[in-house]
């Protein structure tokens, strides 16, 4: 039976929550008892993400005959998300106050719970409020971080990976391990890693640029890099180095095929966002003109798609320039998909991946064409007849910016450093994103269970 929490008002309104202590993907029954029928309330609902940016959103109820409000069925009368939507409270957040970095989506930079504050109100006062969290790390769960010397002078030692581990877990329970790569961001998706976790995997969440002492951005990746790391997370006492798996989106996908392709301890690939093909990193060397590799191997440059990044810029200037519209990505990836030669030399040879693999795509992904790449893929490991079975979740009006549920999804656009602070468009909307999340979610734990344990 799930825990509840119940807080109550002088005057006898009563606020349910359960379950009491939720994790970030869990959805939540949120009811209102002890109004009078027919009674008008509005719920507020407010966090802080890591940047300590709050979010908030506001539905308004009316009570039924016996004075109760049960956000799960529930339609509001007005409010910040239409419709019935148990966790429309959560999903349709936005962010208060000016954003001067022009990052608009939500930070999450640690496995901290994010403290929530929900507040009903009726005759503008509050008449019962209560606070709680949404957790990311199960209690009892260990860490171990993977650790390389940093740069000169000091040549400390920086974390570039670090393993959780279930509660419980101990040497010799050869635990199956997915391994979770961020994508154009960089950095760690730790927040991820640690809710993966929470459903009784290994995970290990791997940065390779973004973070000291690895690249500040997306190039000359070599691929020993993470033959390595996979060996660091092999010599674990608690895990199995023979059922990887590897969680990762958009050009952390990209990897996570490349690599299955390649290495076969990965048992199983979840790719969102993903692409059929390895891409150039974007640019040019300013003293050679050469096109920089996204991925190396024995120092070679990894076979890439070049990006006509001048016809782009050139077409998309009135647009931004004037219109000061978000630029949209994924015209210049299709650009570069036209060049067919390329294409046939860089495509990754999914078809020698040894297991399972799941492929998660948007109909509105403004990023890349993430839909026709996943057909791709799927055409191609038909023509070779793959072995092992293949799943793709489309949704059709849902964007590029997809992740574990429940997390705020109003922001269409944002700026990214790693793209020349560029302002782009997501696609997608909120309330098509929250479902897609939701959804994925769920199939992805399922797939991730069915594949690896």
């Amino acid at each position: 039976m799930p825990s509840i929490a119940s807080v109550a008002a002088p005057i006898g309104v009563r606020l349910e929550i359960s379950p009491s202590s939720p994790f970030i993907d869990d959805e939540l029954t949120i009811r209102i008892f002890g109004l009078k029928p027919r009674e008008t309330v509005t719920l507020r609902a407010s966090t802080e993400d890591d940047d300590k940016r709050v979010w908030s959103s506001h539905a308004m109820f009316s009570a039924d005959s016996s004075g109760t409000v049960d956000v799960t069925s529930q339609e509001p009368l007005s409010g910040t998300y239409r419709g019935v939507s148990p966790m429309g409270l959560f999903w349709s957040m936005n962010l208060g106050g000016a954003e001067e970095s022009g990052r608009a989506t939500f930070v999450k930079k640690n496995v901290t719970a994010n403290k929530v504050t929900l507040e009903i109100r009726s005759a503008e006062r509050v008449t019962a409020s209560t606070h709680f969290e949404r957790g990311y790390l199960a209690h009892g769960t260990q860490t171990r971080d993977l650790q390389v010397p940093g740069e000169p002078p000091t040549n400390s030692m920086q974390t570039v990976g670090r393993l959780f581990l279930p509660p419980g877990a101990k040497a010799g329970d050869r635990l199956p391990v997915v391994i979770v790569l961020s994508g154009s961001g960089g950095g760690f998706d730790l927040d991820k890693a640690a809710l993966i976790a929470r459903h009784g995997f290994a995970a290990f969440a791997l940065a390779y640029f973004g973070t000291p002492p690895l690249p500040t951005w997306l190039h000359h990746i070599p691929l020993e890099y993470f033959e390595a790391a996979f060996g660091w997370l092999s010599a674990q006492a608690e895990v199995d180095a023979q059922r990887l798996g590897l969680l990762a989106v958009s050009r952390g996908a990209e990897l996570a095929l490349l690599l299955g392709s390649r290495l076969p301890q990965i048992r199983a690939v979840v790719a969102y966002a993903p692409s059929s093909v390895v891409w150039a990193a974007g640019g040019r060397n300013k003293q050679s003109g050469v096109l920089p590799p996204s991925w190396t191997h024995n120092g070679e440059a990894v076979p890439f798609v070049p990006l006509p990044l001048r016809q782009f810029i050139f077409h998309s200037a009135i647009p931004v320039a004037l219109l000061k519209r978000p630029v949209m990505f994924r015209d210049l990836f299709r650009a570069g998909l036209r060049n067919s030669k390329a294409v046939a030399a860089a495509a990754i040879p999914v078809e020698r991946i040894n297991g399972p693999i799941m492929l998660i795509s948007s109909g509105d992904d403004h990023l890349w064409p993430a839909e026709e790449m996943s057909e791709a893929i799927v055409a191609r490991l038909k023509k070779y007849g793959f072995a092992h079975r293949v799943e793709h979740l489309h949704y059709p009006n849902a964007g590029h910016m997809l992740r574990y549920p429940y997390l705020p999804t109003t922001a269409r656009d944002s700026r990214n450093p790693h793209l020349r602070n560029a302002l782009y468009s997501f696609g997608g909307t909120a309330p098509a994103d929250a479902e897609a999340q939701a959804d994925s979610w769920r199939h992805t734990i399922a797939f991730l269970k069915s594949s690896l344990t």
